[in-house]
């Protein structure tokens, strides 16, 4: 399972012509390539859509809303995958208490490993803790990330005692210290990016709002960032990360018995370069190009190590980006940076005017509005009529175009477009009391060139394909939700679907089983 992150359907297309023939063109053309596949829900970040491909049902039902969210009982913001219960395994001081115990429901993979009395391997690598995690789900043997500090690979006791020693013999080769010791140059030449802006584009944030064009040496970079956090934002971040994905097929001999193991490889160097210089930058199409080749380096090891009619591979997203709004707006398209914490200092004042004085508002985070519902209470407001008012109050700002409550949520059942979206994002143990949705082309107001986050087709539609075992040739143009992938998965294996999926099995995708 590959899915890499912030990559729009259009990212395919648009560098075809440039991509070798090992990776995304291998996959497009001997697969089936659905051109037509959406989240279809508002929030789209970054652990929704993990949680969401893997469960095969909305963030509504397997809770992971959003990357974090806010907790008014406690008054402090929860990161979904923090547990406190477990440690980092392979460096004692790493950030490493995590697991998927805020997924409502069980993967595709831990229906399989529960099918055959737990005889499948499941292994995940990523260098963002939210894909190795919420892609492993509960009974995985081992989710790996990078340490942003030490940069070693590392997991959660959640997993492991000790790491393997094979972990232990890629760290101790300090990757990443090589990596970082090189110079990013484009792989083509500058004349050759048709498909983009000119490196010179005045759209872009760029890496520390500095660095915004080509060649980005990175010893000179690092002496701004701490640690390893440049990892996260060059092509050797995703090198790195097909580095441990190919260690681990032939260390934990994956897919070399009678039963089905599972390997997660996550992407996530897109998801920084995306935001720091939007969709339409030289940095962008450079970088896919380069993982174009890293694609392909893994899809030869794993067809020479299990054979290409022994492996079902299929590659996505986890959502796509915006394009940049100024970018938008120069060319005469509606666009914005919405002002959250203007529009939220306006409506405090509001609301002190109208209830008088007190924190009526305990947060703003998510496009979500948390209210303080035991003031509200105990003032005797009821608490339809205040969100209410505070819907009717925000509606006017420029930004917004739909602003829905809990209350709202929880009487009517939408149907169809934007609300419907917001309502999958919903849910009533970790959603706010009013959830708004941006216009078109608005992003909130923050220190990136762009950013994801919203019901649009920009941030839902993503690629989907896939390659192998009894995977037709073929595209696929009608609309396909990404809650499709798990119980199509399931379907092919004869194991039973995530219990919570809503999802319909793509039986077009393969030839009889």
């Amino acid at each position: 399972a590959i899915v890499v992150e912030q990559m729009r359907q259009d990212y395919i297309d648009r560098f075809w012509d440039n991509f070798g023939q090992k990776g995304f063109k291998k996959l497009a053309i001997n697969g089936t390539y659905c051109q037509n596949a959406n989240f279809n829900y508002s929030l789209t970040q970054t652990a929704p859509g993990y949680a969401t491909i893997v469960t095969g049902t909305e963030p509504s039902e397997h809770g992971i809303v959003s990357d974090y969210w806010f907790n008014p009982l406690t008054g402090v913001k929860e990161i979904c995958i923090v547990d406190s219960k477990y440690k980092a395994v392979g460096e004692k001081y790493a950030d490493g208490g995590f697991s998927p115990r805020n997924i409502f429901s069980t993967t595709f993979s831990d229906e399989a490993k529960l099918f055959n009395r737990g005889k499948s391997k499941i292994l995940s690598v990523s260098l963002s803790q939210y894909g190795a995690v919420l892609s492993a789900g509960f009974t995985a043997d081992a989710a790996y990330w990078m340490d942003i500090k030490t940069g070693k690979w590392i997991s959660s006791s959640y997993y492991l005692e000790q790491l393997p020693q094979w972990v232990n013999d890629l760290n101790s080769k300090n990757m990443p210290q090589e990596y970082l010791s090189r110079e990013w140059q484009p792989i083509l030449e500058i004349d050759k990016y048709n498909e983009v802006l000119p490196d010179s584009s005045e759209y872009e944030f760029g890496i520390d709002g500095v660095y915004k064009v080509f060649p980005y040496n990175y010893t000179n970079i690092r002496k701004t960032l701490p640690d390893f956090e440049l990892m996260y934002m060059i092509p050797e971040g995703n090198t790195h990360t097909t580095d441990l994905a190919v260690a681990a097929i032939y260390n934990e001999n994956l897919g070399q018995d009678g039963n089905t193991d599972f390997l997660f490889v996550n992407y996530s160097v897109s998801e920084n370069i995306g935001r720091l210089y939007g969709p339409q930058s030289i940095e962008v199409q450079d970088l896919f190009l380069r993982l174009d080749k890293d694609i392909g380096h893994l899809i030869d090891v794993i067809e020479e190590t299990v054979g290409k009619n022994n492996v079902l591979i299929y590659l996505t997203s986890n959502h796509g980006i915006a394009e940049t709004p100024q970018y938008l707006i120069d060319n005469k398209m509606p666009a914005g940076n919405f002002k959250q914490h203007y529009i939220l200092a306006l409506l405090k004042s509001y609301l002190k005017a109208i209830y008088g004085e007190g924190d009526w508002i305990l947060d703003y985070s998510n496009n979500q509005i948390f209210l303080n519902k035991i003031l509200i209470e105990d003032s005797q407001i009821p608490i339809d009529e205040f969100q209410e008012r505070v819907i009717a109050f925000i509606i006017n700002s420029g930004g917004i175009s739909h602003a829905i409550s809990a209350t709202q949520f929880g009487n009517v059942m939408f149907r169809q477009g934007m609300p419907l979206k917001m309502q999958n994002s919903f849910n009533q143990k970790r959603s706010g009391d009013i959830m708004i949705s941006l216009k078109s082309g608005w992003i909130d107001d923050l220190p990136y060139a762009t950013n994801h986050n919203s019901g649009y087709k920009y941030d839902t539609n993503v690629p989907l394909i896939f390659y192998g075992w009894k995977v037709k040739k073929q595209k696929l143009y009608y609309d396909i939700n990404m809650t499709d992938i798990a119980p199509t998965i399931s379907m092919i294996l004869g194991t039973p679907a995530p219990p919570a999926s809503t999802g319909r099995a793509l039986d077009d995708v393969f030839f009889n089983r």
